[in-house]
């Protein structure tokens, strides 16, 4: 007589990412289910799991589907602070990438792919791969799943099962053909790039803005990619983030910039505003359409999965001698764009922002 082997799952191999199996098909079979079994009535031909029932059948009844509160607090032993801070990362960012995450919260890309692989068969996060470029296929790119975004409403304070009901798995497929998606992942990228680096002692992302915070904080005004305070080695500085990956018009870069003045003259500071290309090319030509202007800004080319904090950036006002993201805090700035910050506002103080220097935007790592 041959014995069956006891099924187990795969290995994963590093940096290899093996398909989620649905939860639901994934557990253990039960008893067969029969088309007609209810009170009163015997049991006709059973029913498999991928078949119709005919009109006027009665499938079984199972209980009703636990709440959204129900399920979050089923996985509350299962979760861990990391897991917790992914989900606030994932849910402020929208998407990011298998690398991403890996360089933001874990000690090594494999431990990255076990665990969000988990965390996808919960329901925390979604995940799709976006169409593959030049016959290279994607990473994942991950999202909040139903769970995920009912975690964080609770953590908002609103009503976890309205958000799990609202959830939809359309909104990352649509997200996923978008042509926003390589912009999104562009800037979590910049900010995984930073909060990676949070880990070298003497560096630390103090501060984070996403688009849609950076917007409100601003009043509209502005809406860049985002605001960050780097702070490295005792320097510290502040800057807003335009990611440019060649989609806009040189002029319609350009005109951003009035909108960058007015916002000075309104907040009463002055900051450094980024750049960041995907090309060199595009670097040189956006330079020359941005001469001319009194807005302290420095560019640098940032390729896809580089890190934003080297030998990178370059003021406008002179054509050679990058530096480090850190060290354009001794740089000067343009005297026009300090006078207009020295008038000020009578409300510059709406742009006051509550975060303290003892908080910080830094990775999370548990095992």
């Amino acid at each position: 007589m041959t014995r069956r082997a006891t099924p187990v799952e795969a290995p994963v191999r590093e940096g290899v990412e093996a398909p989620v199996q649905d939860p639901v098909s994934a557990q253990a079979p039960g008893p067969p289910r029969f088309r007609g079994e209810a009170a009163g009535r015997g049991a006709s031909a059973p029913v498999t799991p991928g078949s119709r029932l005919l009109k006027g059948a009665h499938p079984l009844q199972s209980g009703p589907r636990p709440s959204a509160v129900g399920q979050r607090y089923s996985l509350a032993h299962r979760l861990t602070d990391r897991d917790h801070a992914i989900v606030a990362a994932v849910q402020r960012h929208r998407v990011f990438t298998t690398a991403q995450l890996a360089d933001v919260f874990f000690p090594s890309h494999h431990a990255a792919v076990v665990r969000l692989r988990t965390l996808t068969r919960l329901g925390v996060l979604d995940r799709f791969r976006a169409p593959a470029r030049r016959g290279v296929p994607n990473e994942y790119h991950y999202v909040l799943g139903r769970m995920g975004a009912a975690m964080a409403a609770a953590e908002r304070g609103d009503d976890p099962d309205r958000a799990a009901r609202r959830w939809r798995g359309e909104a990352a497929l649509a997200l996923s053909r978008g042509q926003r998606l390589a912009h999104a992942v562009g800037v979590s990228g910049f900010y995984a790039g930073l909060a990676a680096q949070s880990r070298v002692p003497g560096r630390r992302l103090v501060d984070w803005l996403t688009e849609a915070e950076a917007a409100r904080w601003s009043e509209g005004i502005v809406r860049p990619d985002g605001l960050g305070v780097w702070e490295e080695d005792g320097r510290r500085v502040e800057f807003l983030l335009e990611y440019d990956r060649g989609t806009e018009t040189l002029a319609r870069l350009a005109a951003k910039l009035a909108g960058y003045a007015r916002f000075e003259a309104e907040r009463g500071e002055a900051a450094w505003l980024l750049f960041a290309f995907t090309s060199a090319r595009r670097e040189s030509t956006a330079r020359r359409a941005l001469s001319g202007t009194d807005v302290a800004v420095a560019t640098a080319v940032v390729p896809t999965g580089g890190h934003p904090n080297g030998d990178l950036w370059l003021p406008l006002d002179r054509d050679a001698g990058r530096v480090r993201l850190a060290e354009l805090a001794d740089e000067p700035m343009p005297e026009a764009a300090l006078a207009r910050a020295a008038e000020g506002s009578l409300r510059a103080w709406r742009f006051t922002r509550s975060r303290t220097d003892d908080e910080e935007e830094a990775p999370i790592e548990s095992t």
